[in-house]
């Protein structure tokens, strides 16, 4: 399990540390942690491999939210947990999918809870995988990295970071492969991953960059999949 702690307060940055190292010595979790000074400093080095990331809000420069917003783009199963002084920011957590948010000064029995909740949150959305072909080779990539996937004649594209895989198959047998809960289909023949979803309109929904329709027989379904993900 790998964690990155993200705040412009050294003090506070230790002291969520004591905390990670506390609860591996409570429940014998292997967490191996990273600390950094603010959002452009853990961006530069920002790889889709923290399984946890602790978020202040406040920062100088780039603040939490929008430091989220650029970790969402790439990676949609990393567990973000936002730290803050206001509660009334971390509302916004829903734009990027947030676990949850803590209040400072955070004490320890409820940062062991909201852990426990951010590790079970990324092993289930790291869980599943999907075999895709391309050309002779067969790719093993995880379904929490697929934007989206769309129907065309007999094929599914499957469009993932750098690019898109094209292979014989449907979306009745694709949902069966999909965490039900991650995925919902915005429209007949696409399945659309909710930890990318970026903004709703009235009839359409941006998803990774790319704005899909929301077909109006589908709409209500799609809307409460949506907000029961981003409130769960």
């Amino acid at each position: 399990m790998r964690a990155a702690i993200i705040d412009d307060d050294r003090r506070d940055r230790e002291r969520l540390r004591s905390f990670i190292e506390q609860y591996q010595k409570d429940t014998g979790t292997e967490v191996k942690t990273e600390l950094f000074s603010g959002g452009v400093e853990f961006l530069e080095r920002f790889r889709a491999d923290y399984d946890i990331i602790f978020l202040d809000i406040e920062m100088p420069g780039m603040d939490g939210l929008e430091t989220a917003r650029e970790i969402r783009r790439t990676d949609g199963s990393a567990a973000i947990l936002f730290i803050t002084n206001m509660a009334q920011y971390a509302i916004r957590g829903y734009e990027v999918n947030a676990v949850d948010f803590m209040v400072k000064p955070v004490n320890y029995y409820n940062f062991a809870d909201k852990l426990k909740r951010a590790i079970d949150f990324s092993a289930r959305r790291k869980r599943r995988y999907l075999l895709l072909k391309n050309g002779e080779e067969i790719v093993r990539i995880p379904a929490a990295e697929l934007f989206y996937a769309e129907k065309e004649g007999n094929n599914l594209i499957y469009h993932v970071r750098g690019g898109e895989y094209r292979e014989r198959g449907s979306i009745q047998g694709l949902k069966g492969k999909l965490d039900e809960t991650m995925f919902a289909e915005c429209m007949s023949g696409c399945m659309v991953n909710l930890s990318y979803v970026e903004k709703l309109g009235r009839d359409t929904v941006l998803v990774a960059g790319q704005t899909l329709p929301v077909s109006r027989r589908l709409k209500k379904e799609f809307v409460q999949k949506f907000m029961d993900y981003v409130g769960g």
